[in-house]
C-alpha cells in the first residue's frame, strides 16, 4: 500500500538496525545488493524480553539523526516493536512474525506448526536453545538435561534447520543431529531465502512491508497481515 510513496531507497540516507541472529543472512543480502548501509547490531539476548527489546530499539532509533529511513531488520518479535516511535526518520520493516519467518517465508513456516526452527544465528545465540542445553549439561549432567529438554519440547515433532545459503551447514549438522536425537525430534533441513532482506534494503515496498512515517508510532494495526 506504500509502494507509490517509496519506489526505491538506494539514493536516500539509510541505516539498518538488525538482530545479531540474522547477521549471516543480512551480510549476504548486503553483499548481493551492494547496499552499503551502516548497520546497528542488537544483541540477540533481548529476544527473551520483548519489553527490554522495545526500549533498546527505541534507544537506537532515537540516537540516529540526519537520515531518511531506518530499515528495521526485525519481525514483530512478541509485539516488541509495538509502541516504537519513528523519532528521527521513517521506520521500514517487514510484516513477519520474527526473524525465522524473515528467512524462511511465512507460507512455509505455517506448514510446520509443530516445528522448532534453527539457523546458525540461533544455534550460536547466547539466548538460544542450543546454548541453553550446553549450560544445563554443565549444571545438571546429560541424563537430567535430556529429560528436561524432552519435556520442554514435547509439543514439537520436528527440528527444522534453515539452510539460508549464508553459512556452511556442514559445520553444524552433527551438533543439530545430536540435539534432535536427544530431544526425540525429527531433523528436517529446509531451504531458506534472503529475498525479503534484500527487498528491505532496496525496495520497492509492497504490502509485505510497513512504513511508519517520521514522528509516528507503531501500533498493533500496523503489524497485522
Amino acid at each position: 500500500m506504500y509502494a507509490h510513496r517509496y519506489r526505491r531507497v538506494g539514493m536516500m540516507k539509510n541505516v539498518v538496525i538488525a538482530c545479531q541472529t540474522i547477521k549471516d543472512e543480512l551480510n549476504l543480502a548486503i553483499k548481493e545488493t551492494q547496499c552499503r548501509y551502516p548497520v546497528v547490531w542488537i544483541d540477540s539476548s533481548y529476544h527473551l524480553h520483548p519489553d527490554k527489546l522495545r526500549l533498546k530499539l527505541q534507544e537506537e532509533v532515537d540516537n540516529l539523526r540526519n537520515i531518511d529511513n531506518i530499515l528495521l531488520a526485525y519481525g514483530f518479535c512478541g509485539n516488541a516493536i509495538v509502541g516504537l516511535k519513528a523519532s528521527g526518520a521513517n521506520l521500514i520493516f517487514p510484516r513477519t512474525d520474527d526473524c525465522i519467518s524473515m528467512v524462511l517465508g511465512c507460507s512455509e513456516g505455517n506448514k510446520m506448526k509443530a516445528a522448532y526452527f534453527l539457523t546458525r544465528g540461533w544455534i550460536e545465540s547466547p539466548g538460544g536453545i542450543m546454548v541453553d542445553y550446553s549450560n544445563a549439561v554443565k549444571r545438571y549432567g546429560e541424563e537430567k538435561t535430556e529429560r528436561i529438554f524432552r519435556l520442554m519440547l514435547k509439543h514439537y515433532n520436528k527440528l527444522v534447520v534453515i539452510d539460508t545459503g549464508a553459512y556452511n551447514l556442514v559445520d553444524y549438522i552433527q551438533k543439530v543431529q545430536k540435539f534432535a536425537r536427544i530431544s526425540n525430534l525429527d531433523l528436517v533441513i529446509e531451504k531458506g531465502s534472503i529475498g525479503l532482506l534484500k527487498k528491505l534494503l532496496t525496495g520497492p515496498y509492497d504490502d509485505k512491508f510497513c512504513i511508519i512515517k517520521k514522528e509516528q508510532e507503531v501500533n498493533i494495526d500496523d503489524i497485522l497481515f
